[in-house]
């Protein structure tokens, strides 16, 4: 069968033929490096910008290549599954899936989803319905690191210890290292939707006009910075009021970029010092870019939707954010807009482009639900096989684990979007943004606020951080 192919234009602005055979080939490449990592309808093309044209579909449209298998258990009697999460744009896959589930094995299960406004009002939600022993919801998205620990140490829900020994490839769908996130006092607590990556996007048009090119190192992005300011344009915006997470960060950029992971690890678990030289220079970091001009103005009063429109306008160059604003970024742009994403440049001299790297939502089920076997089902449906192909279809984010090229080649069908591909390619870089220690989380992320509203020296943040990481003394849960 002769190969149909479309333009494909890489991160750097190398531009190539992408054939169907080609695709496939970088699904397996993709597949291969990434295992050394330690409503319902069918999702369209993206609008907005410079649309790729779409690879040419096959004779025979090409469909789900994995199976949904069908549940250990089905409800006996109509049952509502209630889900408590906090991204809106997730509730189209999630409900798909869910409908599909209900369709084919179960027709008394029906999902109720609940999307929360945002991540801090979830937390906020479901502590409440925890502290008060309630059965609801029977599924709750948290995060990996101190949310895990909040609600594992607390015993408000079930890890899966059970449900692997009866279905190990379920547990094998998974990459080991996302699993290790989520992995408390030796049990998995949680299991991810899907990764993602936060990257540089920027306006290819910009760049040319101003005779830019995508910066390699932390003196370049300066350089680039200052010819943009100097032309009324913001280099980057950077939505930091978002939630608790944006203001740290570009803390773990440099951490990342410094190879001090390991580092940051151990002081999160009260082995090393917060006020290592190493952590007291990432604080340092924040605090220049904070300082530096590389920013729109008032990045603590910017958020997600903000940020976009912003950057859509074109008032700035770069929008340094995560992979699932790719498709609500791409929606935003103008006829003409050129979109591309780089890694966030080397922090130090002959470093390497850190990409930070994490799981988004992950999935867990209340100890006190009323039906628990029935919610680890949904579950499974949700981030299985079959599920995370069309998750990840639907919403152009990465998979939880390794999907074959054929399953590659179905997405792209539906997604048409080139930049997919290459956050696959890079998700395998990626280094760690989590914290554990919920009290040493919570004095980080104050700390960092702090940092970039100007009211604390880096230095001061750090010794804060330590104190209330002395504070806890030996910690009484092992993670990974």
């Amino acid at each position: 069968m002769t190969d149909r192919s479309s333009c494909e234009e890489s991160a750097d602005g190398t531009r190539r033929r992408l054939t169907r055979r080609g695709l496939l080939r970088l699904g397996l490449a993709s597949a291969a490096v990434a295992t050394i990592l330690p409503r319902a309808r069918r999702a369209a093309a993206q609008i907005g910008g410079a649309q790729p044209a779409a690879p040419g579909a096959p004779v025979g449209e090409l469909k789900n290549p994995a199976e949904f298998k069908a549940p250990r258990v089905k409800a006996s009697a109509p049952t509502t599954l209630t889900f408590w999460q906090y991204v809106g744009f997730h509730v189209a896959a999630q409900r798909f899936i869910a409908d599909e589930y209900k369709k084919r094995f179960d027709p008394n299960l029906t999902l109720e989803i609940t999307a929360y406004p945002g991540l801090n009002e979830q937390r906020v939600g479901v502590k409440t319905a925890l502290a008060a022993q309630s059965h609801a919801p029977d599924i709750i998205a948290i995060e990996p690191g101190a949310y895990a620990v909040d609600v594992s140490t607390s015993g408000s829900v079930i890890d899966f210890t059970k449900v692997f020994a009866q279905d190990p490839d379920y547990q094998r769908g998974f990459w080991p290292n996302a699993l290790e996130l989520l992995t408390i006092n030796g049990a998995v607590v949680s299991v991810p939707a899907v990764t993602n990556t936060v990257i540089v996007y920027y306006n290819k048009g910009l760049f040319a006009q101003h005779g830019l090119e995508v910066p390699q190192t932390l003196d370049e992005l300066k350089k680039a910075g200052a010819i943009l300011n100097a032309k009324g344009v913001a280099p980057i915006v950077y939505p930091a009021g978002q939630d608790r997470n944006f203001p740290i960060f570009p803390f773990y950029t440099y951490a990342g970029g410094t190879r001090a992971d390991r580092l940051l690890r151990d002081a999160d678990l009260g082995t090393k010092p917060w006020t290592s030289p190493e952590l007291v220079a990432a604080a340092e970091f924040v605090d220049m870019m904070a300082r530096s001009g590389l920013y729109a103005k008032g990045s603590l009063g910017i958020k997600e939707p903000d940020a976009i429109s912003i950057f859509a306008g074109g008032k700035s160059a770069m929008f340094w954010g995560g992979q699932w604003m790719r498709r609500s970024i791409r929606a935003a742009l103008p006829p003409g807009f050129d979109l591309g994403i780089f890694p966030f440049p080397a922090v130090v001299s002959g470093g390497h482009r850190p990409v930070l790297s994490s799981v988004g939502i992950t999935l867990t089920v209340n100890a006190r639900s009323k039906h628990p076997e029935l919610a680890f089902e949904m579950v499974k449906a949700l981030t299985g096989a079959w599920g995370k192909i069309e998750y990840t279809r639907n919403l152009g984010l990465s998979p939880n684990g390794p999907i074959s090229a054929e399953a590659i080649a179905y997405q792209m069908q539906s997604l048409k979007d080139p930049l997919y591909p290459e956050f696959l390619k890079l998700q395998p870089t990626g280094t760690t943004r989590v914290i554990f220690t919920p009290q040493v989380e919570e004095a980080l992320t104050q700390g960092m606020q702090a940092i970039f509203a100007g009211q604390k020296t880096p230095r001061a943040v750090m010794e804060t951080v330590e104190a209330a990481s002395q504070k806890l003394g030996v910690r009484k849960f092992k993670v990974g």
